[in-house]
Formats: structure tokens, C-alpha cells, sequence
């Protein structure tokens, strides 16, 4: 039961624990019982909004792999998320494996942002290599509200 009710906070986050209750057939105090207990566990560590980046000026979304020569990727990583560029947001860094090292997702107004970091990754000490593949199009796992 857990698992179904955290499936549809992630849909929906702003959903009611009456509306979650009608969808999983069990009673509002019953969610609530459990939805306190996830997030007193820890398992649900917050709630966050959906934004639509294109309208906010972030129109570029990409995924960029760094390669790097380095015993300590974390120091690394840091250094990465540390970066400012004006424009220009970095969401994520992994550690991957494969033929890259890490994996950064990034959105950006240009490609003159997306150049600019690329000049300061490429500054950074034991870094090797990039590779930039811009995202064309994503399809969400959101449901809409019937209103939508």
C-alpha cells in the first residue's frame, strides 16, 4: 500500500489525502496515518512544484558527459555543481559507469550557456573530455488535473 500511495504522490504531490483515499480505497485518516509514517521515516523527503522551464526562459535542456581522470570524484562532482554560469542551470550530476565517468542535466536560455560551462568543466583539473546531447523532447510521468 505504501508503494501505491507513494506512486501517486509523485504524480501529484498537491494531492489531498481525501482525493488519495478515493483512489486507493482507503480512508482519509488511514493515508494520513501512512503519509506521516513516510515522511517520518524519511522515504518522502518533501514536496516539490513542476515547472514549466521553457516559460520561465530555460528553453535548451541537455546532458553533457564528463570524463575524468581523478581518485576523488565527489571532490569532483562538488566542484561541478559549484559552477556558475549566468543563464544557466545545472540540476543533476551522477557518477556513472561505462565509457563516461559522470553525467551532468543541465537547462539553459542558449548555447552560448551551454559553451560557457563547457569552458569552466574543461578548466577543472583531471578533466579529459565532454560530450553534449541536447534533449528534444521529454515525456512526463505528471497526470494532469481534470481541469488541465
Amino acid at each position: 500500500m505504501d508503494l501505491k500511495i507513494l506512486k501517486e504522490l509523485e504524480k501529484n504531490g498537491r494531492m489531498t489525502h481525501e482525493e488519495l483515499g478515493k483512489i486507493l480505497n482507503i480512508s482519509r485518516p488511514a493515508i494520513h496515518q501512512r503519509v506521516n509514517k513516510l515522511e517520518q521515516s524519511g522515504i518522502i523527503r518533501g514536496y516539490k512544484a513542476y515547472i514549466d522551464w521553457c516559460k520561465a526562459g530555460q528553453v535548451l535542456n541537455a546532458l553533457i558527459f564528463i570524463n575524468a581522470k581523478t581518485s576523488d570524484f565527489e571532490s569532483l562532482m562538488k566542484k561541478i555543481m559549484n559552477i556558475r554560469v549566468d543563464g544557466l542551470t545545472i540540476e543533476e550530476c551522477y557518477r556513472i559507469t561505462g565509457q563516461w565517468c559522470l553525467l551532468i542535466k543541465i537547462r539553459a536560455h542558449n548555447t552560448e550557456n551551454i559553451t560557457a560551462l563547457h569552458d569552466e568543466i574543461l578548466k577543472m583539473d583531471g578533466v579529459t573530455e565532454t560530450l553534449t546531447m541536447l534533449i528534444l523532447s521529454k515525456m512526463d510521468h505528471i497526470v494532469k488535473s481534470k481541469g488541465e
